[in-house]
């Protein structure tokens, strides 16, 4: 279209060379549209050149092709990358969490580290047996199963607890949310005694890890189905 609108090449006076043949032309609009280099040999601008032999005709369609191939095509393809990007990444980081929930050991320490950082807290508090302290701290050769099962948690002191940055960094660590940490007491206190024992808390956070899975909501449809059954 462009080679008949700018009629024959004589003296390149028009910019008609740019565009004496068919790949010629395609390589003369991909260097304009996409790699910004829009001049004829000899140094001068090729749209300026076709637009003052042809009028504002030429004009007019090559502000509409600059304005889809910069808002509109490239627009596109940013887009796509940036969608296939965070898809990857999202990915990633449920690849990551499945790798977190599965491993054993992982959750071991930190379960450690939580029992240690309550059984400190509470020595701080003086609430612990006095075989369990030293000189108002824990003393951590004293400590055995049976002692710690003995351990209750009120809500005043779980709240203490809950409001400590540690406490908060275990537990996302461990994939409890912070929506989730705001009624943990209640949530942990299954057998509504009003105190949590030490594997109460730990059972429960094991259990809360992650997100909600089908077999936790059959499990508890089962529970339910048994209790009215038994009534």
């Amino acid at each position: 279209t462009l080679r008949e609108l700018l009629g024959p090449y004589v003296d390149d006076v028009t910019g008609a060379s740019m565009f004496s043949s068919l790949s010629m032309s395609f390589f003369t609009c991909f260097r304009c549209l996409v790699a910004g280099d829009c001049t004829l040999p000899d140094g001068r601008p090729l749209i300026l050149t076709i637009a003052s032999s042809t009028g504002a005709i030429f004009s007019v369609a090559y502000y509409f092709a600059v304005v889809f191939m910069t808002f509109g095509l490239f627009n596109v393809i940013a887009s796509i990358f940036v969608d296939n990007i965070l898809a990857a990444a999202k990915c990633n980081d449920l690849r990551l969490k499945q790798t977190r929930l599965t491993n054993q050991k992982m959750f071991a320490d930190k379960a450690l580290k939580l029992v240690e950082l309550v059984c400190m807290e509470l020595a701080k508090e003086g609430m612990l047996p006095a075989n369990l302290t030293a000189n108002g701290c824990l003393n951590l050769n004293a400590f055995n199963v049976e002692e710690l099962m003995r351990i209750r948690i009120t809500p005043a002191f779980f709240q203490s607890l809950i409001s400590l940055t540690a406490f908060q960094e275990i537990l996302r660590e461990l994939d409890i949310s912070d929506e989730e940490q705001m009624d943990l007491f209640e949530t942990l206190d299954g057998d509504n005694g009003g105190t949590l024992d030490m594997e109460e808390l730990v059972e429960g956070i094991a259990k809360l890890r992650g997100d909600a899975r089908r077999s936790d909501i059959v499990g508890v449809s089962l529970m339910v189905r048994n209790l009215q059954a038994s009534m």
